[in-house]
């Protein structure tokens, strides 16, 4: 496929009309409740005005599904081994379909992941269809997201690296120590994750011909018929829309497993403007910002070494394999609380970030609870300060989501925008540690080189 052709099909549908009239009419007569399941916190990529919440309490869901037709939950599910991610999903599925029963309230649900295409699957979205209760439900995998350079054409993922399509399983994402993959056509890819208890010939592909061309009823006799695994092809909103309108309309349980962009689609959600700097600040403050680090992908590492080139502020490494060998974990996670503390009132910016050298185990497990050791240090080290920073960005969705979570103690926040396209930004609630600060949830896999830098730059 040449890269030309790809580039055609997104000119193309940019030419189409969308459904979004269709969708909201949908929404308004046959009201729906929508609920994302964010394996991490990188999924509201693409929202505004919704909030995330991050505990999934009988009550606290029934809360939100009374007042908030569209909300996340943030699982950060991605960092979890895949037996925890199973109970986790079923748990919340049995907590949403009693909430729904109870309010007589129609769900759509969506299981929010990588567009990059990593991520517990299909384990995940079975134990989610578990615990609804929805026997024999349909997945329908939809990784585009166009914000970030993902489309899928033909049945390929491809990532836009630059002015190249790249298919995915040529791409680092799927050398991931933990979710890696080797196929890039998305029907061998189910095939390939299901261990092939799924075979691609038994993958239904919806294609941009049907999608653009064949009206809203015969994408919904597709989703309707007999088979249980579906992808999208998408290089344009209006594919999302047509898929999103079919869907609604659809009499199957379908549970959607997606990138971000889907959420806007099947939400009837318009893209907004970026945030400018007086939107994010709601007061006035003098303090330096703190930029926290942990994604390994190449793309962070490569703006990371751009921000150290061209930015003044204080960077501290923090590498946990050199400390364990020394035995001086807790002595340095002090030091490095107190240096942060200082800089912050100092009026500095202070990037913190972990040794680019990936410790990998013997096994994939073996890697994950690696990860999670680092993540749990750093959350020791937020937890530590006293200061209050001018916003916290946090760069790679296991570090956002921890360090809101259990160093923050984020329980509920809103969706206020995009500080760039990809990157959201949100507004912390009255519980958490440093209330009403600015959130910017970075995506490791976003963005160019000099992205990181301009967001700072942007925020100074």
């Amino acid at each position: 496929m040449t890269d030309q052709e790809i580039i055609q099909s997104i000119a193309e549908g940019q030419e189409r009309p969308g459904y979004l009239d269709e969708i909201w009419h949908e929404l308004k007569f046959n009201p729906k409740t929508i609920v994302i399941l964010d394996d991490d916190p990188t999924g509201t990529q693409t929202v505004h005005d919704i909030p995330v919440i991050t505990q999934w309490t009988e009550e606290v869901i029934e809360k939100e599904i009374l007042n908030s037709p569209v909300f996340f939950i943030l699982t950060n599910s991605r960092s979890l081994l895949p037996g925890e991610a199973d109970n986790l999903g079923r748990l919340i599925g049995r907590r949403l379909q009693k909430a729904a029963a109870k309010y007589n309230k129609n769900l759509v649900v969506i299981s929010r992941s990588d567009s990059t295409l990593r991520g517990h699957y299909p384990n995940e979205v079975n134990a989610l269809a578990s615990g609804l209760g929805w026997n024999n439900a349909k997945h329908l995998l939809v990784p585009a997201f166009f914000e970030g350079g993902r489309y899928t054409y033909k049945d390929v993922h491809y990532v836009k690296e630059g002015d190249a399509f790249i298919p995915a399983a040529e791409t680092p994402f799927a050398k991931d120590n933990t979710f890696g993959y080797a196929s890039s056509d998305l029907k061998a890819w189910i095939a390939e994750k299901t261990k092939g208890e799924v075979k691609d010939t038994e993958v239904k592909s919806l294609s941009l011909d049907v999608l653009r061309n064949r009206p809203t009823q015969a994408i919904q006799d597709i989703l309707n018929g007999d088979t249980n695994h579906y992808i999208a092809n998408a290089t344009a909103s209006c594919d999302m829309d047509a898929i999103a309108l079919a869907g609604l309309r659809s009499t199957a349980r379908i549970i959607y497993r997606t990138g971000a962009s889907f959420v806007n689609a099947i939400a009837g959600i318009q893209i907004r403007p970026l945030l400018e700097k007086d939107t994010i600040f709601t007061e006035n403050r003098s303090n330096g910002g703190l930029i926290v680090v942990g994604s390994y992908v190449p793309k962070t590492t490569r703006q990371l070494e751009y921000l150290k080139k061209h930015s003044k502020a204080s960077f501290i490494k923090f590498d946990v394999a050199k400390m364990i060998r020394k035995g001086s974990m807790e002595k340095e996670l002090t030091r490095i609380g107190i240096e942060i503390d200082h800089s912050i009132q100092q009026q500095s910016n202070v990037v913190l970030y972990t040794a680019r050298e990936v410790i990998k185990g013997d096994t994939k497990e073996e890697s994950l609870k690696i990860v999670n050791q680092v993540s749990q240090n750093l959350i020791a080290i937020i937890k530590s300060l006293k200061n209050k920073p001018k916003y916290i960005l946090t760069k790679g969705g296991i570090t956002s989501s921890d360090i809101a979570v259990k160093a923050l103690g984020v329980k509920r926040a809103l969706v206020l925008g995009q500080a760039i396209k990809g990157v959201p930004v949100w507004r912390l609630d009255e519980n958490a540690k440093f209330t009403e600060l600015p959130y910017i949830v970075f995506p490791g896999n976003v963005g160019e080189d000099n992205t990181l830098f301009t967001i700072i730059q942007k925020l100074t």
